[in-house]
């Protein structure tokens, strides 16, 4: 099976809750939701489409779906903690009171979808899941890293992030000052050398490899690095150093991954891909964050991708469940067998999917996420 992301897509809302300093606001951030919407139609794409077509043999869209997820994750929660640890610093903000409310609001933007999908596919599927106290307690990456893949497999990359969610406020807010830089680009650094003692050790499966946090630490930490210096206007040369770096080496290696991917030794392109990969990803979400112009920006304003951002969670989160229960079941009951074309399902696929995310958005998600009101920071 095709490795997938995301989402995350977890963090649909919390753009809306991160300002800058005055000197380098970002306003209003609406291409990053699009962004969003091109990775998770990229998870798609890796889920049901033919693995030897150029989107998955070589541009391995579902891979790159995750790691843009989790440069974006690594981005907006940081720039969000930044704030917060400002204010805690200044004496406007008590530190327990912050990081449990920042708990309370993460859990009720991921917590709610997750689990309720994770009740569905073990009534409707999975009977006797032994996966299933791995998903309950947000550790399935481990799982997964020694069992084979099955429905609920695409939720390892939400497993990473909720990890991620629970010890990095803790770092942000109590390592010194001057020294968090040097924390976050040391766990940039941890990752491509967990990924090259794996290698180094036999262990060469690209993919479960990444199911561990270390081995992810790279992309998550990249976003970090660039809500840093977003945050500090007085390193503005030091993050267009960082996007140079992200567009000419990250874009231009990417690019030659691309093309030879096929080709390529595994274990090499364990150990650099993916923090190449997410060094572009950082000059993209730099420069989406800005705003881009043109006709690209057009685009990445266009309101119905815009939207379909928006709801990328649980375009995620349901989209395995949709493909192997909804849309069965509901053909079965029209007397209708599932299409044998691939082009054919993959299209009933999407738009099923769509459907449920957005009845999932408007009516659980969004009057969830208005509890959050009771729990401002």
């Amino acid at each position: 099976m095709c490795i997938s992301h995301p989402k995350n897509s977890m963090l649909v809302k919390l753009k809306r809750d991160v300002q800058l300093p005055q000197e380098r606001k970002l306003q209003p951030m609406i291409q990053l939701d699009a962004l969003r919407a091109i990775a998770v139609f990229g998870v798609l794409a890796c889920h049901w489409l033919p693995k030897h077509l150029f989107l998955n043999s070589h541009l391995a869209l579902g891979i790159l779906g995750v790691k843009f997820f989790f440069v974006l994750s690594g981005f907006l929660i940081t720039l969000l903690l930044l704030e917060y640890r400002k204010n805690i610093d200044d004496g406007k903000k008590d530190i327990g009171v912050t990081i449990r409310r920042f708990y309370i609001r993460r859990f009720l933007r991921i917590f709610p979808i997750y689990y309720l999908t994770i009740f569905l596919i073990t009534i409707f599927y999975l009977r006797r899941d032994p996966s299933l106290i791995w998903h309950l307690t947000y550790t399935s990456n481990f799982y997964y890293s020694l069992h084979p893949w099955d429905i609920n497999s695409h939720f390892w990359t939400l497993a990473i992030e909720f990890q991620f969610y629970l010890f990095w406020p803790l770092l942000i807010f109590l390592f010194p000052q001057k020294h968090l830089e040097k924390l976050i680009v040391s766990t940039i650094i941890i990752a491509p050398v967990f990924r090259i003692l794996c290698v180094a050790m036999g262990l060469s499966d690209e993919i479960r490899m990444q199911l561990l946090i270390p081995g992810s630490l790279d992309s998550l930490g990249l976003g970090a690095l660039l809500a840093f210096y977003n945050y500090n206007p007085h390193r503005a040369k030091t993050k267009k150093i960082l996007c140079n770096w992200g567009f000419w080496l990250g874009g231009t290696l990417s690019f030659a991954i691309a093309l030879t991917r096929p080709h390529i030794d595994p274990g090499l392109r364990l150990a650099i891909a993916d923090s190449i990969n997410a060094l572009f990803f950082v000059w993209i979400v730099e420069r989406a964050a800005r705003g881009f112009g043109g006709i690209l920006g057009m685009v990445l304003e266009f309101k119905p991708l815009v939207y379909f951002g928006k709801i990328s969670y649980g375009i995620y989160i349901y989209h395995s469940f949709v493909a192997a229960v909804i849309i069965p079941n509901i053909l079965s009951y029209l007397g209708f067998s599932y299409p044998n074309s691939i082009g054919i399902q993959f299209v009933l696929n999407s738009i099923t999917t769509v459907i449920v995310a957005m009845v999932s958005w408007h009516y659980i998600e969004q009057p969830i996420n208005n509890l959050k009101r009771h729990f401002k920071i």
